[in-house]
């Protein structure tokens, strides 16, 4: 792959969240002490990064549109969010759907769950930088940020054809 990729994904599992509380269902679980601190400081981290984010998928799960609403203000003004109740409750096939929907973008946030977050980001990389390949390989963590390039467009990506940049994880964020 070239220097310059034609187009990003960045993919990002929801931040840290609470248990269930009795008579609350999964879908409804919202971020706890931690994910609220980590998805703010990934916030000021992108605010401060050069990358260009075009649109955002979420899933509609409270979790991951409360990480949405914590990172929403590094990413320019305006920028198109789609939710979709897919990306909760599919599988693999449903992040590809997303990714491709918004096709000619050339970056785009996704936020979603585990495991399918990780099987779609190891889907993808057909290839990568060792240690983003070393930190997928011990699991994609809460508030994880995967950064797969390629060299088509967003409607082109097949399975295999991304190369994976960088997987950060929280601690990588800074303060803030």
């Amino acid at each position: 792959m070239s220097a310059d990729p034609r187009s990003r994904l960045f993919i990002l599992r929801h931040a840290h969240s609470s248990w269930a509380l009795p008579g609350q269902r999964d879908h409804q679980r919202p971020l706890d002490e931690r994910g609220r601190d980590d998805a703010f400081r990934l916030g000021a981290f992108l605010a401060k990064a050069e990358w260009r984010i075009d649109a955002v998928a979420s899933s509609t799960a409270t979790r991951a549109t409360e990480t949405l609403d914590l990172v929403r203000p590094a990413l320019p003004a305006g920028t198109p969010e789609h939710l979709s109740d897919s990306l909760y409750a599919l599988g693999v096939d449903a992040y590809y759907a997303e990714a491709c929907r918004v096709g000619d973008a050339g970056g785009v946030l996704i936020i979603g769950h585990n495991p399918t977050i990780e099987e779609f980001t190891v889907s993808l990389a057909g290839d990568g930088e060792a240690e983003a390949l070393e930190t997928l390989a011990a699991g994609f963590p809460t508030c994880g940020l995967a950064i797969v390039e390629f060299g088509t467009t967003l409607a082109d990506i097949t399975p295999g054809a991304g190369r994976l940049r960088r997987l950060l994880v929280p601690a990588e964020f800074g303060d803030g």
